[in-house]
């Protein structure tokens, strides 16, 4: 296998499967530390405030930088804070997200009392664990108008213990677009902006750093389409088995084999 200078590593089914940590995931980043290799976290969930990320592989003993951990809703915040920051925006996400935004000053409106003449600019849409039926015809409503409309990532489930999954963020949005028609912008993996975003950070070139993940569509898939080397590792989602388009440098079992 070639040698890195750093690794982008997907969070769930790679590192963790709900709160439980993969055998051997601790040992491997400690590895790779050691020898000089620069790490981040590189998760399409975007329904955490990364601050919980750090707490979380604390509880497990990895040593981890706020910086390090970078999120398809962190990404998609950043664009919103560069480019529509005095605008109103209605988030279909968790609360835990939405204060994100609130901590930079953007206006997130909650509740809507008249679509008809509703001032919302833009809707998101992000992985929703509170997510209720009356989030989903807001969003219906208010794409009744030509609003932008954003969503932080495409994976359709996550998955947890017992390869057991829940509906991501594009299982929302596919809802949405039956009803409405309509599909949002995405940001994270597979796209360019979530690994621009992740290489400004490690200071590092596309060439000398590998994507890990265990998901074809999107980890596997954000290499290929931006010609970047990735591991498929089978402790989450892919079984190795797939007919895809998407093709690995390296299929292995778990982390703990790189």
């Amino acid at each position: 296998m070639k040698q890195y200078k750093g690794y982008l590593f997907d969070i769930d089914g790679t590192i963790l499967l709900g709160n439980t940590l993969i055998p051997g995931a601790k040992e491997k980043i400690e590895e790779l530390r050691k020898n000089g290799k620069k790490i981040s976290f590189f998760t399409n969930n975007s329904s955490k405030n990364p601050k919980k990320y750090v707490e979380k592989f604390k509880e497990f003993g990895i040593k981890s930088e706020l910086d390090e951990i970078i999120t398809a809703g962190v990404v998609l915040l950043s664009y919103i804070e560069k480019n529509y920051s005095n605008k109103k925006i209605y988030i279909i996400g968790t609360e835990e997200y939405k204060d994100l935004y609130r901590d930079k000053g953007i206006e997130v409106i909650n509740e809507i009392s008249d679509f008809n003449n509703h001032d919302i600019d833009i809707l998101i849409v992000a992985l929703d664990t509170e997510l209720d039926f009356k989030k989903l015809e807001t969003a219906c409503q208010l794409l009744k108008k030509d609003i932008k409309y954003f969503a932080a990532n495409e994976d359709l489930v996550y998955p947890i213990e017992n390869k057991v999954y829940l509906p991501d963020c594009k299982a929302i949005c596919n809802m949405i677009e039956i009803c409405t028609g309509k599909q949002p912008i995405y940001f994270g993996k597979p796209n360019f902006i979530m690994l621009e975003y992740a290489l400004e950070k490690l200071e590092l070139d596309k060439k000398d750093i590998v994507i890990v993940g265990d998901r074809l569509y999107t980890d596997i898939a954000c290499g290929n389409i931006n010609n970047c080397d990735t591991i498929l590792v089978l402790s989450g989602e892919a079984t190795g088995k797939e007919i895809t388009a998407y093709k690995p440098n390296y299929i292995l079992d778990n982390i703990n084999h790189i």
